[in-house]
Formats: C-alpha cells, structure tokens, sequence
C-alpha cells in the first residue's frame, strides 16, 4: 500500500489536465466533479453522470477513469479496477494500463500490476510516471537492476517524479 500510495501524485495530475475543449463538452454532473476536491463527492458526481447522462464510448471510458482515481484516493483500489476494466474495454490506452497497475500493485497483485506497466510502457515509452510504477512494482518483486533501471528513466523523463529509495 506504502507504494501505491507513492504514485496518487501523479494520479492528482491526470484529473486535473483534462483537456478543456473535452471537459466542456461532458455533461454537468462529469463537470462539477472535476472542479470538486473531495473524493466522495466525486464519485458521486461521476456515478450521476455515468447512470443519468447517456455518455458513451471515449468519453464513457474516461469518465470511469476519473472516476477510479478518486476510489484510488479513497484507497478503493478493487472499484478503481473494476471502471478501469471497463474503461480499457471501450478504449485501451496507456492511461488505463497505468492507472490499473498503480491499483494492482496496491492489491499486491503485483505480476499483473507489472504486466499493465509494460503495456502501459510500450503504448507510451516516455511517461515517467509509467517507469516509477514499474520501478516499485520490481523493487517489490526483488527486481533490483530492473528497479534501477526504471527509476534511471524515470528521472530522465520527469526529474521531478516520486521514485522509490533504492
């Protein structure tokens, strides 16, 4: 849990860079939850949002998405697996493979958490993030080169990015 903790900084992030001319576009409910800090009250509003506005497709999968960061904060992490299976059903992308191996990697599922990094990794070979999540994954696996390694990209990429002490 420690290590999943580590990476909810960059999850803070993905919620906060949606992109404007999509954000717009999103129903009320999916609006007003991304301008809330509260966790709860997010997943209420994206639940709302899901249940009542018809949102389909792309816009269906990131709503799930947003929607698993805040159950990652609340430290929900099965519920933050399951809209990511569904978010990667509608849409696979390197966000969703990420997200979900930050939630595996808490549940200690850590195999499956280090596959999602990979695919996550080779949809996006320069997200830090991805290389900091797999860094831990392997520390935890007793993986120390690769841990290195990891944690050697990551710093190339983003210097500011939260690694593990190794």
């Amino acid at each position: 849990m420690r290590y999943a903790l580590a990476s909810l900084g960059c999850l803070t992030l993905l919620l906060a860079v949606a992109p404007t001319a999509a954000a717009q576009a999103l129903p009320s409910d999916c609006r007003q939850a991304m301008n809330i800090r509260s966790p709860q009250t997010q997943i209420e509003l994206f639940t709302r949002c899901l249940d009542n506005s018809g949102v389909s497709g792309p816009t269906r999968a990131d709503v799930l998405k947003q929607r698993a960061i805040s159950y990652m904060h609340l430290g929900q992490h099965q519920r933050a697996v399951n809209d990511i299976d569904e978010a990667l059903r509608l849409r696979p992308d390197a966000d969703g493979y990420y997200l979900r191996s930050v939630s595996l990697r808490a549940l200690g599922r850590l195999d499956s958490a280090l596959a999602d990094c990979d695919r996550a990794i080779g949809m996006e070979p320069d997200n830090a993030a991805s290389y900091a999540n797999r860094a831990y994954i392997n520390q935890a696996l007793g993986n120390k080169a690769q841990a290195r390694s990891d944690v050697q990209r990551a710093r190339e990429l983003d210097p500011s990015v939260r690694v593990p002490s190794l």
